[in-house]
């Protein structure tokens, strides 16, 4: 019983402070864009019933998690960490009808160079990122007029990357 004692707080005393990575610590950040008014740029603009979602290699549409349907002047969409480019649909007043999409979707791609990092033990590593173009695909039915990139260096998801006009 001593034995199992005696091995029990060496156990209890032997993690160290890093052995726990506490949900503060900042993981791979998201590039932020921000929704502005094509009148007046300086001003915030929602855009009604915004949803995003990914595209793969393939083309198919990709859900990200915990995005949800909202009217919103942001947004925060993750990069692959594998790879240089991400593209996502971005939708304007989105909508499900009787197993029917309806809205108007925009298609951006995002190039850019990875930087991984080392955060802790217990966190491991998580990955910066430098963009190097942002561009919006032109269609007949295109809702975001032109784009700004504010910050090319994505370490943390507090600063707006990109500014979108609409």
């Amino acid at each position: 019983m001593k034995k199992f004692i005696y091995l029990f707080l060496i156990l209890s005393f032997s993690c160290e402070k890093d052995d726990v990575c506490s949900e503060n610590t900042q993981t791979t950040p998201r590039i932020v864009l921000e929704f502005y008014n094509l009148e007046a740029p300086d001003d915030t603009l929602d855009v009604p019933e915004l949803l995003a979602v990914g595209l793969d290699n393939e083309n198919m549409m990709v859900p990200i998690t915990n995005e949800l349907i909202m009217t919103r002047s942001m947004i925060a969409l993750p990069l692959k960490t594998d790879d240089t480019q991400a593209t996502f649909i971005l939708f304007k007043n989105y909508n499900v009808e009787e197993g029917v999409v309806t809205g108007n979707p925009d298609t951006i791609t995002i190039t850019y160079q990875t930087n991984d990092v080392y955060v802790s033990r217990a966190c491991g590593y998580k990955t910066n990122f430098d963009v190097q173009t942002f561009s919006i695909i032109e269609d007949a039915d295109q809702w975001m007029s032109s784009s700004d990139i504010i910050l090319r260096q994505i370490t943390n998801e507090n600063e707006i990357h990109v500014k979108i006009l609409h």
